[in-house]
């Protein structure tokens, strides 16, 4: 019982690491240059690299929110009769957060947008300040669907083994 819980431990020591250290990634690249106004000409390109961006960022935050949700219902326990193992556990939950984390640096990176609109640039989009933002929303993103597909794969695995008596492993 002691070593599960020092795995428990361990393994949830290991996500908060990880999470920080992306945290610190992300803020290696926070300043930004002097801003020097776009010509007219320009200006439009901007505005459509910015709004395509956007609309991918919309739709991650809306994505990561619904799998975080899904997330969080199965480790609540929410469905009665579905047994979790420790295992997928861990793959639910590391999934959840890398979702939440996902829609965070999504939300910031919209909140650097903003900042470039107030500040009339959108050239700095293309700064690391902002690169970094949007990176993480998209590879975290990325690393939370590849968790939740370990769990599909595994409960498709579950399902061919007679001997499972209805277990989710």
């Amino acid at each position: 019982m002691c070593a599960y819980m020092g795995r428990r431990i361990s393994a949830v020591a290991l996500i908060l690491s990880a999470s920080m250290a992306i945290f610190l990634w992300v803020l290696s690249g926070s300043h930004f240059k002097v801003c020097l106004p776009p010509e007219p000409a320009q200006l439009d390109k901007y505005v459509r690299t910015i709004g395509s961006l956007d609309q991918v960022v919309d739709l991650g935050i809306k994505l990561s929110t619904t799998l975080a949700g899904l997330g969080a219902a199965l480790l609540i326990g929410l469905r009665k009769g579905m047994t979790l193992t420790g295992p997928v556990k861990f793959f639910v939950l590391l999934s959840t957060i890398l979702f939440v984390q996902s829609a965070l640096y999504a939300i910031w990176w919209r909140t650097g947008i903003a900042e470039l609109w107030l500040n009339d640039c959108p050239p700095l989009v293309a700064e690391s300040r902002l690169q970094y933002r949007f990176n993480a929303h998209f590879y975290l993103f990325v690393a939370g669907l590849l968790s939740l597909g370990f769990v599909v794969v595994s409960s498709f695995f579950a399902d061919q083994n007679p001997e499972s008596n209805g277990e989710f492993s």
